[in-house]
């Protein structure tokens, strides 16, 4: 198998066109030509896959994130994207790295909608939309519950004891309507902050911590991955299950 054909079948899981336009996905290093001689999935591009790839003669790392880039100034004064720290080393390694990240949040069955399902959301609605019907957050209502107990199904469902509230939602006694969004949510809290009792997500400004309060409305601020890995860890089986082999999902457990 080789690149191009591994890519076929990972669309087939994950639609990689669904991801934001400005997004970073599909192949950024390597080539589609290349043969494909074992498979690593890591949430981020760190020294430890660096050092697993070369432990176990790996050539192809699937990432959620995307590989790590600056924006530079060429010779003829246009911005162009160039690889930088352990992309350049894997570039010179002939590592091929493909990566999923916008597009693994919001297809179906994808990060978005496996937190619904851990959080047992109805009546389900997409916002934070890529394309058409196509979105990396959900809101819907769930059976109520407490402020107190919500936190712990949170700390339960993600596997995180990294929970931070703003101010308003020790005001809350039941929440009925939930919004979530996998990884960073700040830039799509105005689509729901007069929809949902609380929003979920892996990242907040500060702003919009005291925007929230502004607006009644409860956050909640998880580590980051800690919203991506349930998701990820299902694309995994998928993909395992496709290509009839066994592959490792790496993440720092340190920011789970």
């Amino acid at each position: 198998m080789n690149v191009a054909e591994l890519i076929k079948v990972i669309n087939k899981i994950t639609p990689l066109d669904f991801a934001f336009d400005d997004d970073k996905v599909g192949l950024l290093i390597g080539s589609e030509e290349n043969d494909v001689s074992g498979i690593l999935i890591a949430h981020d591009l760190e020294n430890a896959v660096l050092e697993q790839i070369d432990k176990e003669n790996i050539n192809t790392v699937i990432t959620y994130h995307p590989a790590p880039m600056k924006e530079v100034l060429n010779d003829r004064g246009e911005y162009i994207e160039e690889l930088v720290g352990l992309s350049l080393e894997l570039e010179n390694k002939d590592i091929n790295v493909i990566s999923l990240h916008t597009a693994q949040d919001v297809r179906i069955n994808g990060n978005a909608d496996t937190l619904v399902e851990l959080f047992n959301i109805k009546d389900v609605e997409v916002f934070a939309n890529t394309h058409e019907d196509f979105g990396a957050g959900r809101i819907g209502t769930i059976d109520p519950i407490s402020n107190i107990d919500f936190l712990k199904l949170v700390e339960k469902n993600l596997n995180t004891k990294i929970i931070r509230t703003n101010a308003y939602y020790d005001n809350i006694e039941v929440i009925n309507k939930l919004a979530i969004l996998p990884g960073s949510g700040t830039q799509f809290i105005d689509e729901i902050i007069n929809e949902a009792d609380v929003f979920l997500t892996g990242d907040i400004s500060h702003r919009y911590f005291l925007l929230a309060d502004d607006n009644n409305l409860g956050l909640v601020q998880v580590n980051h991955i800690s919203t991506e890995i349930p998701g990820m860890s299902k694309f995994v089986d998928i993909l395992a299950n496709e290509l009839n082999i066994k592959v490792k999902y790496f993440y720092n457990k340190n920011y789970e």
